[in-house]
């Protein structure tokens, strides 16, 4: 079995600028066995995974996807940087496992959804209107679904400085995705 990390030292500054110290990205993979989020796999084929301690998600990656995600690490290293805030993914790193002529990536995220504070509903938001409704079957089989764009049917209280703030980030992110 290979295995390489790709761009180490970058992601490790990712990390720094994401407030996730490195004992705890290393604490969170010495656990035996990953939970397989469901459904098994995105419409995408890839597969997901999260760590036991919900901590971090474990994306399976194209070639495309990966060398991509390369392309832009510097880039969106100095975002992360400049807006500690973003909403875009948070990437904690890169690797490539290869066995018996096989490889497969790995992207690992920081989970979104991993808190000290329950969470009532959770939303995948991506400004689309295609597919982007939960089927009524999906809500009743599992609370903890995760919805999508046009379930979101009421206007959210953020009060004027929160607004603010986030309209801002999302404005700082667009800009970045532009480019």
């Amino acid at each position: 079995v290979m295995f390489v990390s790709h761009e180490p030292l970058v992601f490790a500054c990712l990390r720094h600028s994401l407030n996730i110290p490195d004992s705890e990205y290393r604490a969170a993979f010495q656990d035996e066995g990953f939970q397989a989020l469901k459904p098994a796999t995105s419409k995408s084929g890839r597969s997901f995974y999260m760590t036991q301690d919900d901590r971090f998600i474990l994306k399976s990656l194209s070639r495309a996807e990966a060398d991509f995600l390369l392309e832009v690490l510097c880039h969106y290293y100095e975002h992360v940087a400049k807006h500690p805030s973003t909403l875009l993914p948070r990437f904690c790193g890169l690797y490539e496992v290869s066995e018996k002529g096989r490889d497969v990536l790995i992207c690992i995220e920081a989970n979104a959804f991993s808190s000290q504070c329950p969470i009532d509903e959770r939303y995948d938001l991506k400004g689309s209107v295609v597919g982007r409704l939960t089927r009524e079957e999906d809500k009743v089989k599992d609370s903890n679904v995760i919805l999508k764009d046009w379930d979101l049917k009421r206007q959210l209280p953020l009060g004027v400085t929160c607004r603010s703030l986030l309209l801002m980030q999302l404005k700082a992110d667009c800009q970045f995705l532009e480019n």
